[in-house]
């Protein structure tokens, strides 16, 4: 008897020995990665700061940082302008390069360049494909603020291949908030009275003639109820609320629009850019 208690005892030692050996020991936390102190990026100090902490800072700083790119353009004069590249803050990288720093480092912020779609050596080598231009015989101030607003509306908006263009969509419509003035405008049964946008359609009709000029698809144009000064009879394209002047670009390229007053001239013409 004494001799089953003994092995017992002994196959239980050894059971429980062997039990403790085979347990894994609980794995120690491990601290989160912080970064060195006095470590700055542009005029942050992100010392201390966790990866969390650390990205957001980044996002405010990309909020503050970045910045979308301008496209080359024609400006009032019909002139063609550069382009400016914009930047986007690539967080990530920034992070990456942050977090193993020494202490009192300046870290450069890593930025991605965006480049705009159009550039100025596009414009400067496009195909001009069609132009008109009207005399400004009104010269009264609220129709010449009218046109050089919708001139300037106008003016740099690309059509791509396929693309139907929208006179109204494009100009939106005339009003006090948005700087539009009155001036003469043909009212019911062709009776001229004021309104606000007077002069609008001078560029819509100018546009319908490069638009002619160019052979592009007229969809919609309607003429006005009594023979406008500015173009010959039957050239002229009125718009309104319920009156629009729209054109497909039929061609294979795209088409960049460009408006602009010259002496009492107003020009439009169109421009196909390089492939």
């Amino acid at each position: 008897m004494k001799k089953l208690q003994w092995l017992l005892v002994v196959i239980m030692t050894v059971y429980m020995t062997a039990g403790c050996t085979l347990l894994k020991p609980t794995p120690k936390p491990v601290p989160e990665q912080q970064v060195a102190l006095g470590v700055m990026v542009d005029g942050r100090n992100l010392g201390g700061m966790t990866r969390d902490e650390v990205n957001q800072v980044l996002e405010e700083l990309a909020k503050e940082r970045n910045q979308m790119p301008q496209k080359a353009f024609f400006d009032d004069g019909g002139r063609i302008r550069p382009e400016q590249n914009g930047q986007m803050l690539n967080a990530i990288m920034t992070a990456e390069r942050v977090m193993p720093a020494p202490a009192d480092s300046v870290i450069t912020a890593v930025y991605d360049i965006v480049e705009p779609v159009i550039r100025e050596q596009q414009l400067a080598q496009a195909t001009k494909i069609g132009a008109y231009s009207t005399p400004i015989l009104d010269q009264s101030a609220g129709r010449l603020v009218n046109l050089k607003l919708t001139a300037k509306l106008v003016s740099n908006v690309v059509v791509e291949p396929g693309q139907e263009f929208s006179f109204n969509k494009t100009t939106g419509e005339p009003t006090v908030e948005r700087g539009f003035q009155k001036a003469a405008i043909f009212g019911e049964n062709g009776k001229k009275a004021e309104g606000l946008g007077g002069g609008m359609c001078q560029v819509s009709s100018t546009l319908y003639n490069a638009v002619m000029a160019a052979k592009l698809k007229v969809t919609e144009r309607h003429a006005h109820s009594r023979p406008v000064a500015y173009v010959s009879p039957g050239r002229d394209a009125t718009t309104f609320t319920d009156k629009d002047f729209r054109f497909v670009n039929t061609s294979r390229q795209s088409i960049i629009i460009r408006s602009f007053q010259e002496g009492n001239q107003l020009i439009v013409d169109l421009w196909a850019l390089p492939k």
